[in-house]
């Protein structure tokens, strides 16, 4: 019966260790994904500015004095 015990201590020990290796795994992961999306929302909103901005400036040109 010790054998036995000793086994599933072990088989236990490892699975404990599995366990922390897949959550910091999970974390590291998730941290990564949440990064990225962070960027992502970022770099879309310099987008949606810079369209803006540019639209702004074509309006300006059409308004310009006609030329005779």
């Amino acid at each position: 019966m010790g054998f036995l015990q000793e086994l599933a201590g072990r088989v236990e020990e490892v699975a404990v260790a599995g366990g922390k290796f897949a959550d910091a795994f999970v974390r590291t992961a998730g941290a990564t994904v949440s990064s990225a999306l962070v960027f992502m929302e970022r770099e879309i909103g310099y987008a949606q500015k810079a369209a803006k901005k540019r639209t702004g400036e074509k309006a300006e040109v059409r308004k310009a004095p006609n030329r005779k």
